[in-house]
């Protein structure tokens, strides 16, 4: 889906078993960036679905509650978790809830 944040457009996904995938969801499904959790939420590896060095520094100065952060190696590893309803943001690389993203987000497209 295509949105409208502070006045730019990004490409966002409400994680939901049923809802519409985009290409980058479905993409990030299939190696790894993102997996569910039981059944109603998900990991998000940011590694993994946004790969420059500046998204995942921006998720880490975002403060995401639900992040885990590991080094291992000399390497970075970022997770999110998305719960059902929640609204991943693939542009800014970040998790926001429904709730904020109705405040914050203007929806231009469904697909």
């Amino acid at each position: 889906m295509k949105a409208i944040y502070k006045g730019k457009e990004v490409d966002v996904w409400q994680v939901g078993r049923n809802s519409f995938q985009p290409n980058w969801v479905k993409h990030a499904f299939s190696h790894g960036g993102l997996c569910w959790i039981g059944s109603d939420k998900v990991k998000i590896y940011w590694p993994a679905i946004n790969p420059s060095k500046k998204g995942i520094i921006r998720t880490i100065l975002n403060g995401i509650s639900a992040s885990f952060v590991g080094i291992s190696g000399g390497g970075v590893a970022v997770y999110d978790i998305g719960f059902e309803g929640d609204v991943i943001d693939f542009t800014n690389s970040k998790v926001v809830t429904a709730e904020k993203f109705a405040k914050k987000y203007r929806i231009v497209s469904e697909d």
